[in-house]
């Protein structure tokens, strides 16, 4: 069975382009209808020739404001500057994609159509796991988290308000990373930590370090090697134990607190936050270069407000779980 999706052409186009394409998306086993304008659903392919205020606002429309995936596709006069490819995908567009070799951009569609594909399945098995997700701005923030998660081994900073799931999305971030043998996720609430024991939290002591060290004791760091290392509240760090935290992730080794031997760790890094850190960076509160570390990849969690058609899901999801 082919992959599916809606062909709509913006602008001018002839009919040997459009039989020249309907001919390439089919040997490559992409099925095509015309879009729906007056209910659109994704995903979808956009050619066009030339950027406009319209364009833009049509892309905007269809892709729902960026919940449905859709390939924009410039003929090779539309996109002289390639920086204004950014403001199609600021409208709502998925991809940017140039019509030069024909057969190219096709196999480059079908690829975007398949990984988009793959998502939705880990996606929903997701939700069969008990992530509830029923409205759409909850469900493109998750396929976003999904497809870094799977095909990334990126560092992620989760921004949101307490109680925007947070956590749950560091799990789902976990859980969906195709990293083979990997261990176990380790929390840690930045938060919580007691400015005496900081050091001992995140790289572990050996026996002696200090008065009630009676044994050696691994940290946050050791716990996560191999596995993922998710820091809860990481505006949360003071200054000093920010530079430490860099060195760690730029060196990938540590030592216990009052050991001389240099361990290796190897870990993903997520962090969260309710904090504005480029604020903070603005007034010195918090390192850049560790920001520029940490956030590799941005998500900004949706509050509930904006997520009502979750409410009662969640309610039932509660009520079932207690």
């Amino acid at each position: 069975m082919g992959i599916g999706c809606w062909v709509h052409y913006w602008g001018d186009a002839s009919e040997q382009e459009k039989s020249l394409l309907a001919k390439a998306l089919v040997k490559h086993d992409i099925e095509t209808a015309p879009l729906d304008q007056d209910r659109p659903s994704g995903p979808g392919i956009c050619i066009f020739d030339e950027i406009t205020g319209r364009l833009r606002d049509f892309l905007q429309f269809v892709s729902c404001a960026g919940r449905q995936r859709i390939i924009a596709i410039a003929k090779l006069e539309a996109l002289r500057n390639g920086e204004r490819g950014w403001e199609l995908l600021q409208a709502g567009a998925s991809d940017v994609l140039v019509w030069s070799d024909l057969d190219h951009v096709v196999r480059q569609v079908k690829a975007r159509l398949e990984r988009w594909i793959s998502i939705e399945q880990l996606l929903a098995g997701a939700c069969a796991a008990g992530v509830v997700a029923e409205s759409p701005v909850w469900l493109a923030t998750l396929r976003r988290i999904s497809e870094i998660a799977r095909f990334s081994d990126t560092s992620v900073l989760i921004l949101g308000e307490t109680g925007t799931g947070k956590e749950v999305a560091a799990r789902l971030i976990h859980q969906l990373d195709s990293r083979p043998n990997k261990r176990e996720l380790v929390v840690l609430d930045c938060s919580a930590i007691v400015s005496e024991l900081s050091g001992s939290e995140f790289f572990g002591h050996e026996r002696g370090a200090f008065t009630g060290a009676l044994s050696e004791r691994p940290g946050a760091f050791a716990l996560a090697n191999g596995g993922t290392l998710f820091l809860d509240e990481v505006g949360e760090l003071p200054l000093p134990l920010q530079a430490q935290l860099l060195r760690v992730i730029q060196e990938r080794s540590y030592k216990r607190v009052g050991g001389s031997t240099w361990h290796r760790t190897e870990f993903r890094l997520v962090c969260a936050t309710n904090r504005n850190l480029l604020e903070m960076v603005t007034r010195g509160e918090f390192r850049a270069d560790l920001f520029h570390r940490i956030a590799s990849f941005i998500c900004k969690l949706p509050p509930l407000r904006e997520r009502i058609e979750d409410i009662i899901p969640l309610a039932e999801h509660f009520f079932s779980s207690s």
